[in-house]
């Protein structure tokens, strides 16, 4: 058994079959096949039934997909640190909320990767609960998080800009009229929100529950465009960050009557290797914080 034979037996696994897996690893299939019939012929066992549209784990299949799921991240990690020390490893894997992605990667692309021409930056898209678990498990490098309470003993954070959470409507929306908003007043409102797993979907409920008052949300969506198309055509309201209404005219932002506000925060874990990339882009949010550009006071910069 050798550690390329793992990794493409949990390719199948994760794709289901050997055309997928093998476009994926790009090998050809009958590679792939083999190396999947060496690890049965060694092990003594069937990993896989065959089936008419794709492949089945077996008991003992399923019991070495679990083994590679701990084993496979670790050698990652592994490689990754020793190309790093050798000075080869370019690539930071950056999890970025959508709100927050739609502010800031646009300056992010633009300056660190014209600072860096030889970091590759690897950006994932989630919500608050999936970013920290990736985070947890050595998938990601570094998250930007969305929070009002201190994180886990096992992560450190550098605050980097404190947003206003505000309701957006379309200019004809009824309740554009208004200076502000309360849940009582968005009783009625068709409401557009992010999925549970999001942060500020998490403070939005807890803002009407603290009312006791039943929002009426008609989609819940990880997609920032639905959101934003949704409230432009005036089908529902929605909220989302002061800072993004600041270069959209399709619709009006209208403040929570007691602000609501939410830190936002660069994050890593404490006991990880620190890559040379990890500390290039630190560097650059502390000497070129894209926030700053939205926001007229100076936020510091805070390493906890």
């Amino acid at each position: 058994m050798n550690l390329n034979q793992l990794k493409y037996f949990y390719a199948v696994c994760i794709y289901g079959s050997l055309s997928d897996a093998s476009e994926y690893l790009y090998i050809s299939q009958p590679s792939l096949s083999s190396s999947i019939k060496s690890l049965e012929k060694e092990f003594g066992v069937s990993l896989f039934n065959r089936r008419y549209k794709g492949m089945e784990l077996t008991p003992e299949g399923k019991r070495l997909f679990e083994m590679c799921k701990d084993i496979l991240p670790r050698t990652a990690q592994i490689e990754n640190i020793m190309k790093d020390l050798g000075n080869e490893r370019t690539k930071l894997r950056l999890g970025v909320p959508p709100m927050i992605g739609s502010i800031i990667l646009p300056y992010i692309y633009r300056d660190f990767c014209e600072l860096h021409p030889d970091i590759t930056l690897e950006i994932v898209e989630d919500g608050r609960s999936s970013l920290l678990d990736k985070l947890s498990k050595n998938y990601l490098d570094m998250i930007f998080l969305l929070h009002n309470n201190s994180l886990d003993k096992e992560f450190s954070l550098a605050k980097v800009a404190r947003l206003e959470i505000v309701c957006c409507a379309s200019k004809d929306n009824e309740i554009a009229k208004h200076k502000s908003v309360t849940p009582r007043l968005l009783k009625n409102t068709p409401l557009v929100l992010f999925e549970n797993s999001f942060f500020q979907t998490e403070e939005i409920k807890n803002w009407f529950a603290r009312e006791k008052v039943n929002p009426n949300i008609i989609l819940q969506t990880k997609q920032l465009s639905t959101m934003l198309t949704m409230i432009s055509s005036n089908v529902a309201a929605g909220f989302t960050f002061r800072e993004l209404t600041k270069t959209n005219e399709s619709f009006i932002a209208i403040p929570t009557k007691d602000p609501m506000y939410a830190d936002a925060s660069l994050v890593w874990k404490k006991d990880s290797y620190y890559f040379g990339c990890m500390e290039k882009f630190r560097k650059y949010l502390d000497d070129k914080n894209p926030f700053r550009i939205y926001q007229a006071d100076q936020f510091n910069y805070e390493v906890i």
